[in-house]
């Protein structure tokens, strides 16, 4: 046995240590590679995970989130092709609705009665313009000899589409000039007026007819220096109406007379007028801002002016938003989205004012002989489209971009497309008795800058219902009744009515550093379901 020290015996302990560490190192060396590994792996699946959150959000966005809402006032049908994303729609003499989708390239028919859709494939190629998403088919319309006709921003068309048909024949194209540098005008609104359909492009610097009778197309050249066309309207004349814009800075309406080919100018006190509807009843234009908060009434003969407010959007359509501004703001300042982007407008044959509010999330009418303003709250809501997150409530928009009347005179439907949501909604504003009415003392308030004024505000239930008190104007073009101008408070602004009942609440007024002149203040309180508002004459002395 050797001895202690001895050469042999410290080979032998070199050698234990040696593997020791070789084994450690070994051990460590799997450890990192292992934790490594791991790592990667684990970054990976958390990479993995995100794309698939990124995805689902991005479907959500455009598609929604597959669940088919209604309430006392709409109902709501979804589209059984997946992710159609529809704009324009329009309903014919029978009451069947028809939309389209530049996503699937086709023509999407609904029955109401059998709640059964069918699909006609349009024939043209699908994506000529935009890589990714289609842009939309924004505008239906028939005309009297039943042919649907609809617009074709990707393709630079107007399809002309006969349902009665049923050969490769039932669809004819008609290409149109390109705007460069878009690739195309993006023809956005059509109107038949007799025999003839009339069309504009966004981007276009021409006013479209085709000749109902001879499918004749003719290009109409226009000198208008804004980046934008908007909306048209034929009155009874056959005068060509139709808008212009530099989005949110200048507004501008123009008629074209189609015979002698003049044109006349008005300026608008609107940056992105865009619906447009003429009432030769009344003689006035209704055009909507869809930049702001503002409706407008405008009178061609005498050039005067009426603006008018939404009511503010509801907390839920962005509720980040709201809970943002009201940390250090008073309550009538603080809304979802900042403004309801009034978008399209059809006057039914009651000469009621209609529209969509785009980020109001709501269809609303305007009656002209008794300055009532009802906003139906559409069920349907998307959370990508919103500050949402974290919550658990309702919280978006459904982004109802279009809609169309069924109107037999003496009832009126209103039809509409939920482009982020993939359905159909119907507002029928008969189904049932309103909640609840709100009327004020006067249709006129006086008062001085500095002075106060004391409205008050009657809010009559007809079953049990909440409400929250709404009040907004034309003062700005977000509608707000901002402190630095107009100081604004309710003696309550929750109210909860049981049953027939009624209760009356006081609106404060006090004008700050408002200029005198006139405005009109939107005055009226909101259930979940619908609001309800009388737009009043405010006179600042």
């Amino acid at each position: 046995m050797p001895k202690r020290g001895s050469s042999k015996g410290i080979s032998t302990s070199k050698k234990i240590i040696i593997f020791g560490v070789i084994a450690a190192l070994v051990a460590s060396t799997f450890a990192i590679v292992y934790s490594s590994r791991l790592a990667e792996e684990q970054q990976a699946k958390q990479l993995e995970e995100a794309r698939k959150k990124q995805e689902e959000i991005f479907k959500m966005s455009r598609c929604g989130d597959g669940i088919v809402r209604s309430n006392s006032f709409i109902k709501e049908y979804m589209i059984p092709q997946e992710c159609v994303m529809p704009v324009g729609i329009a309903v014919d003499k029978d009451g069947t609705v028809w939309t389209a989708s530049s996503v699937t390239n086709s023509v999407i028919r609904f029955d109401p009665s059998t709640e059964e859709f069918e699909e006609f494939k349009i024939p043209s190629q699908v994506g000529n313009v935009t890589s990714g998403i289609p842009l939309p088919m924004w505008a239906l319309a028939f005309d009297g000899n039943g042919r649907l006709w609809i617009t074709d921003s990707e393709n630079n068309s107007i399809w002309m589409f006969n349902p009665s048909i049923s050969t490769s024949e039932m669809f004819k194209e008609f290409k149109l000039q390109k705007a460069e540098p878009f690739g195309t005008s993006m023809p956005v609104d059509i109107k038949v007026s007799k025999d003839r359909l009339w069309f504009v492009g966004v981007y276009s610097k021409h006013i479209g007819m085709i000749d109902l009778n001879t499918l004749e197309l003719v290009e109409m050249p226009i000198d208008v220096d804004l980046n934008a066309l908007g909306t048209i309207d034929v009155d009874s004349k056959g005068n060509v109406w139709f808008t212009a814009l530099t989005l949110g800075t200048k507004g501008m309406l123009y008629m074209l007379d189609p015979t002698s080919k003049e044109m006349k100018a008005y300026d608008l006190p609107i940056g992105s007028p865009v619906g447009i509807s003429i009432d030769e009843a009344r003689g006035k234009i209704w055009i909507n801002d869809h930049g702001s908060n503002l409706f407008i009434s405008f009178n061609p003969s005498t050039n005067e002016v009426i603006r008018y407010s939404t009511s503010l959007p509801a907390r839920y359509t962005n509720i980040g938003l709201y809970e943002d501004c009201i940390k250090s703001n008073p309550r009538l300042e603080c809304s979802g989205y900042p403004v309801s982007l009034p978008y399209w407008n059809a006057i039914d044959s009651k000469g009621r004012v209609w529209f969509n509010e785009h980020q109001g999330n709501a269809i609303a009418v305007f009656n002209p002989d008794d300055s009532t303003l009802i906003e139906y709250n559409i069920p349907s809501y998307n959370k990508a489209w919103g500050k949402c997150e974290g919550s658990d409530e309702q919280c978006g928009i459904a982004n109802a971009l279009r809609f169309a009347l069924q109107d037999d005179g003496s009832r009126v439907k209103v039809w509409f497309t939920e482009f982020t949501e993939n359905k159909l909604g119907m507002l029928d504003p008969d189904a049932k008795e309103l909640p609840f009415t709100v009327s004020v003392n006067t249709d006129t308030i006086k008062v001085k800058k500095g002075d106060t004024a004391r409205v008050e505000v009657n809010v009559e239930a007809r079953e049990p219902v909440v409400v929250d008190m709404l009040a907004s104007g034309s003062i700005d073009a977000n509608g707000r009744l901002s402190k630095s101008k107009i100081s604004a408070e309710y003696s309550e602004y929750s109210l909860r009515l049981d049953g027939r009942s009624s209760k009356t609440v006081i609106l404060t007024l006090k004008p700050n550093e408002l200029e005198s002149g006139e405005y009109t203040l939107t005055i009226g309180a909101r259930s979940n379901e619908v609001a309800y508002s009388k737009i009043v004459r405010l006179i600042v002395e």
